[in-house]
């Protein structure tokens, strides 16, 4: 009688990731809010249109990169026993839009063929090469940072981030992917 009480109580609790995942013991998203994504996205922007770098929104970008990283760490959930396949899709789903909007960007870039297979190599590559620039943003022994001149590569990964900074909040207040 328990389980089934248990059971009909988790089926009427709205499913809200924060919930599910403190339930599961894995770390709530923080996601970055619209304040935070606009002043990355223009300084982003800033930066690609010049190639130089001005001065870092440090909390912005922190803010980013703890989202992207618990994002990509949330690829390596395995669905537990007492897991439902909502609670688990409901958990994927941050990944899941981020692979969407990276296939997008990709499409418009036409950078790289494109197969199911693929898509999801893609996104893990494109998240970890965010993070990086992302790093490097807070690193102050960025050698590119200290000369204010931004490498060719680390132009278009900007780019891509930008973009990608641009679509996530809009997916996620959607409630869909593309």
């Amino acid at each position: 009688m328990t389980d089934d009480k248990r059971t009909l109580d988790a089926s009427n609790e709205a499913f809200d990731e924060r919930s599910i995942a403190r339930k599961y013991g894995l770390k709530e998203l923080v996601y970055p809010d619209s304040e935070q994504t606009k002043t990355l996205a223009q300084f982003l922007g800033n930066a690609v249109e010049t190639a130089r770098c001005g001065p870092v929104p440090k909390m912005a970008v922190m803010v980013m990169l703890e989202f992207l990283q618990a994002v990509l760490n949330r690829q390596h959930i395995t669905k537990g026993p007492r897991m439902s396949h909502d609670e688990f899709d409901l958990l994927q789903t941050p990944y899941y839009l981020a692979a969407r909007i990276v296939a997008k960007i990709v499409r418009e870039r036409k950078d790289l063929a494109e197969s199911r297979g693929k898509l999801y190599q893609t996104t893990y590559v494109s998240l970890n090469q965010f993070i990086e620039l992302l790093r490097s943003l807070l690193d102050p022994g960025c050698y590119w940072l200290r000369m204010r001149t931004i490498p060719e590569g680390v132009v278009e990964a900007m780019s891509a981030l930008q973009e990608f900074a641009l679509a996530y909040p809009e997916l996620r207040r959607k409630g869909r992917a593309l």
